[in-house]
């Protein structure tokens, strides 16, 4: 008995979800559409015929299918639309079986219902509608309540038609109950690789957003080590950052993008690295040879990034941030856009933070002094569209709040 329960407790969980609702749905329209065809049908014999008294159950039909088509096929209700073949199939077979409708035959149609109730509305309905059926043609042929029908059904066959309804009731359940049962499996199956996928989805996120968090933080430190080994440019990598990523925003690039250039631009001068501390740090000016050595921090730092092939854009942007757009810069001589964007974008910068900054043999220029000599590298030194952005950024007061990033 508990397991009888248990089954009709597993046959009640629906198994119409996703793709098999949407085929289901159509399903149903379908055999409403046919209804509603067999419906006109039938009312047009009725009416040829005089068969008057037929007219109800034939509009019931029409109507019926109109209904349930218009539930499932329009407004997608499935819950209310297979009501209403269940009452139809209730009721309609009921009236033929004790009105000896169409002379006998309407009955037959029955035979149709355990297949097409268990597989469009639920296995439930039936077995329900099977098992109510059933027991009806038993009571009613096997009875002498059969006297009451029998100017309708020969004797034969009211011996045999119970016998072979249930015969397809019971085959059609026990397929049908296969169905479903295997159809929960399928449904929970995939609802376990879901749930998998999800969990192993969170955690590689987890994982990637941990990663990166990392990544964030030895950049950072990265950038602290290299600003502190040059005592006069202290905190330069993060404000050549911050000037870097207000131009970027300015220009409307994504935040993976903005993100990415962040990232490159505290690593700007990490070639400064390999320069011995005495010529970095030398209080006064620098002769050839000791520029010479200056300049090489951008070849170093590209040669030290280009060794991790996630940093191959910070790579480039530590080499060529000190190229000119109009040819005659270092370590490459490369000229207009051969030049990386983003080693565009960090030349400007950085420019801008070389001249805005105190260094211990100068203060930083007046900001007159600063767009004068950023206008005159415009075409020469800087990319003009570029410089054109952070000049408006610098007329605007933008610039400012990034002065004492660090």
């Amino acid at each position: 008995m508990k397991k009888i329960v248990s089954l009709w407790r597993e046959l009640g969980r629906s198994i119409y979800t996703g793709r098999r609702l949407k085929l289901n749905l159509i399903a149903l329209t379908l055999v409403s559409s046919v209804c509603v065809l067999l419906g006109i049908i039938l009312i047009v014999i009725d009416i040829v015929t005089k068969n008057y008294a037929m007219l109800v159950p034939a509009f019931l039909t029409f109507s019926g299918g109109v209904s349930c088509g218009m539930i499932a096929g329009v407004f997608k209700k499935r819950n209310i639309a297979i009501i209403i073949p269940t009452i139809f199939c209730a009721v309609m077979f009921t009236i033929y079986t004790f009105t000896g409708a169409g002379g006998g035959t309407a009955i037959l149609w029955s035979l149709y219902l355990p297949i097409g109730m268990s597989y469009f509305v639920s296995v439930r309905s039936g077995i329900i509608l099977s098992t109510y059926y059933s027991a009806l043609f038993c009571v009613l042929f096997y009875t002498p309540l059969k006297q009451v029908v029998s100017a309708y059904y020969t004797e034969l066959f009211m011996m045999r038609f119970p016998i072979v309804f249930i015969g397809v009731a019971l085959f059609t359940a026990i397929a049908m109950i296969q169905y479903h049962r295997a159809a929960l499996f399928e449904i929970e199956h995939t609802n376990k690789l879901n749930e998998e996928v999800e969990k192993q989805t969170r955690a590689a996120t987890e994982r990637a957003l941990k990663l990166e968090h990392i990544t964030e933080e030895v950049v950072m430190t990265l950038a602290g080590v290299i600003d502190a080994k040059d005592k006069y440019t202290n905190g330069h990598s993060f404000r050549v950052s911050a000037y870097s990523v207000a131009l970027a925003e300015k220009l409307g690039w994504s935040p993976d993008e903005v993100k990415a250039l962040r990232w490159e631009a505290l690593l700007h001068d990490i070639g400064k690295i390999g320069i011995p501390d005495n010529i970095l740090n030398k209080p006064g000016r620098l002769t050839d040879e000791e520029f010479t050595v200056i300049k090489s921090h951008a070849a170093i730092g590209g040669d030290i990034l280009a060794e991790s092939s996630e940093l191959k854009g910070a790579a480039m942007t530590a080499r060529h941030h000190h190229e000119k757009y109009g040819g005659g810069g270092y370590p490459d001589g490369l000229s207009g856009e051969n030049i990386p964007l983003n080693a565009r974008v960090v030349s400007i910068a950085d420019a801008y933070d070389a001249m805005h900054s105190d260094r211990i043999y100068r203060k930083g220029l007046p900001k007159e002094k600063i767009r004068t000599e950023l206008t005159n590298g415009r075409g020469t030194q800087f990319d003009p569209d570029l410089l054109d952005a952070f000049l408006s950024l610098f007329d605007g007061g933008e610039l400012d709040k990034a002065e004492n990033i660090k």
